[in-house]
């Protein structure tokens, strides 16, 4: 099952605020502890993100690339 786990927001190179979605599958209960295996992270627009470092982001074909100071930034 594909969970939604952090939404935060991103400061764009552009100059433009977005939103951090970071998804995470969680594993089949039967297997002993629930883990969470993280799953994907995107732009709330569905745009796929590489995480560069702790906070920093780039879209997969690097047009754009984000910072964030969240807490629970990845």
């Amino acid at each position: 099952m594909l969970l939604l786990k952090y939404v935060y927001p991103a400061h764009g190179s552009d100059g433009e605020t977005y939103e951090i979605h970071v998804y995470a599958e969680s594993a089949d209960p039967e297997h002993g502890k629930p883990v969470e295996k993280l799953k994907s992270v995107v732009l709330a627009d569905g745009r796929d993100l590489r995480v560069t470092a702790k906070g920093h982001y780039e879209v997969a074909d690097g047009s754009l690339t984000l910072e964030s100071h969240a807490h629970e930034a990845i």
